[in-house]
């Protein structure tokens, strides 16, 4: 059965070296055998972010013109994006009302959960667990937030204390919106059955491969797929001395992109999130628009962009 689809290496075509091939003047046509749009999940792609200062003459106009907002930017050209900030910190109501105010109606917004649920050693309160949803509380009355990602570090294997933890965090996550988990460890593929029995989703990552990790998975085990997009910077990527901008410096090439073209219409799930994470000058807004037009949902490129990656994509006719 599909979802259980966990072993296909969707790079295996590849050497993850970080070179990153430059971009094609039109993207390749998708392939005959991808299912139509209305047999299709409703598919979301989007961005990780929009507060970057390398986009800035890059994806964004430089000099801004008066009352340049980047989110409302990024909607004019995306169904969804994903909130880092709340990864670092909780967020006010009023932060997530002012959002709500700047894209459109049918625009859907993903959150990444506080570290605090995921990384802190000392865990967290109920305290923390109720401020963090206090703060998303207008998205989810608005039926805006698609889904909370709770990010582990790639050393939190499946064992018992981990499963405990992440029950426990999810329990504390539970705004009656779609739970989703990224892993990076390969012993969670053996957890499949105890996601499913959370009723949690499961996170297919793209990232440099290694003996632990995890890369190239299709699996779907809650409401919703999720697909995050880091980038094959293996250079980088293990690199202790490299900085998050040249871990996350990797343009896909078509041929790349073309495997998760074909892999996601077939997801099981109602709607799929794809949020691009290689986000360093653009690049995952260069992949995002790649992504969406081969989905069939063209969008025009903005000119930084266009300037930046000439002869980017066709957009819109």
């Amino acid at each position: 059965m599909y979802p259980r689809d966990y072993s296909g290496d969707l790079g295996r075509r590849n050497q993850f070296d970080g070179r990153g091939p430059g971009i094609p003047c039109t993207f390749p046509r998708p392939p005959a055998k991808i299912a139509p749009m209305d047999e299709r999940p409703d598919i979301r792609v989007g961005p990780a972010g929009w507060s970057y200062e390398d986009w800035k003459g890059t994806v964004y106009p430089e000099p801004p013109p008066p009352g340049f907002d980047p989110l409302a930017f990024l909607a004019r050209l995306f169904r969804c994006v994903e909130i880092n900030v709340t990864f670092y910190r909780p967020i006010s109501p009023r932060t997530s009302e002012s959002w709500l105010r700047r894209v459109p109606e049918d625009f859907l917004f993903t959150a990444k959960a506080w570290e605090r649920f995921s990384h802190a050693l000392e865990g967290f309160t109920a305290e923390d667990a109720r401020i963090f949803r206090e703060g998303l509380a207008p998205l989810v009355r608005a039926g805006r937030l698609g889904a909370v990602l709770l990010q582990f570090p790639w050393f939190f294997r499946a064992s018992a204390e981990a499963r405990e933890r992440l029950r426990r965090a999810l329990d504390a996550l539970d705004l009656g919106v779609p739970r989703v988990v990224e892993v990076r460890h390969r012993s969670w593929l053996d957890a499949l059955d105890f996601l499913r029995s959370l009723g949690v989703g499961f996170c297919n990552i793209d990232q440099p491969r290694s003996a632990s990790g995890l890369a190239g998975t299709r699996v779907v085990t809650g409401p919703v797929g999720y697909v995050r997009l880091h980038g094959r910077n293996a250079r980088a990527w293990f690199d202790p001395s490299a900085g998050r901008d040249r871990k996350y410096d990797y343009l896909y090439s078509p041929e790349e992109l073309r495997e998760w073209i074909e892999a996601i219409p077939a997801f099981p799930a109602a709607r799929v999130f794809v949020i691009a994470n290689n986000h360093f000058r653009g690049k995952a807004v260069v992949n995002a628009l790649q992504l969406q037009e081969a989905f069939g949902m063209p969008a025009d490129p903005p000119e930084p962009l266009r300037g930046t990656y000439p002869d980017l994509l066709r957009g819109k006719k």
